[in-house]
């Protein structure tokens, strides 16, 4: 995914030249959501080769439609929200709720997608890296030894895949998919990049 901070992108892509040459696909209303988006807040860009595959940007709650206000509020109440946003990609248009919890000294993130009606399209949450199968942490440090958070990502059914952040011994960021089967599905690293819309 890419962050977008005061103009600059923190990007999980596979190869950042072939995107910038390319035209992206991303919606007009969200290359016009982030010309507007206010300084410091952060979007989320997901790129591979020549697409865009997902662009979130940033809203603030105030512009949630009700249903998702309600679903959110239902499966991911209070915490302390990280990001909220309008997102395209390939589970459709929908709100991105990022929420952060801290108890007795231990964190937890949920991320939330939730279409406009108030259907939840994905919902994923971080374990404790002890909890977390043993198979998927090696998976994990295939990639680098530094595996930092280990989220669980449902559909709107079932639980489908695992979600790793990780780093290698030199500092770079991956975004690690591993399976329900402990085997690595995509690994996409996370770069710097600045953007001018």
């Amino acid at each position: 995914m890419i962050r977008l901070t005061c103009r600059r992108l923190v990007l999980a892509i596979a190869t950042v030249a072939s995107a910038c040459a390319a035209r992206p696909n991303i919606p007009d209303r969200a290359t016009g959501l982030l010309r507007d988006a206010p300084e410091g807040e952060a979007a989320l860009l997901l790129v591979s080769g020549d697409r865009v595959l997902t662009a979130a940007v940033p809203i603030g709650r105030s512009a949630l439609p009700p249903p998702v206000r309600v679903a959110i509020d239902a499966v991911a109440p209070d915490g302390d929200e990280t990001f909220c946003g309008l997102e395209w990609g390939t589970r459709g248009p929908g709100y991105r709720i990022e929420k952060r919890y801290v108890q007795d000294g231990v964190e937890d993130v949920r991320s939330t997608l939730i279409r406009e009606d108030g259907v939840v399209l994905e919902r994923a949450h971080s374990l404790a890296i002890g909890d977390v199968p043993k198979e998927i942490l090696a998976a994990a440090m295939q990639v680098g030894p530094d595996v930092r958070r280990v989220m669980i990502v449902s559909g709107p059914e079932q639980e489908e895949y695992w979600h790793c952040e990780v780093g290698d011994r030199i500092g770079r960021t991956y975004r690690v998919r591993v399976g329900l089967n402990g085997r690595i599905v995509e690994v996409r690293r996370r770069v710097l990049a600045t953007v001018e819309i």
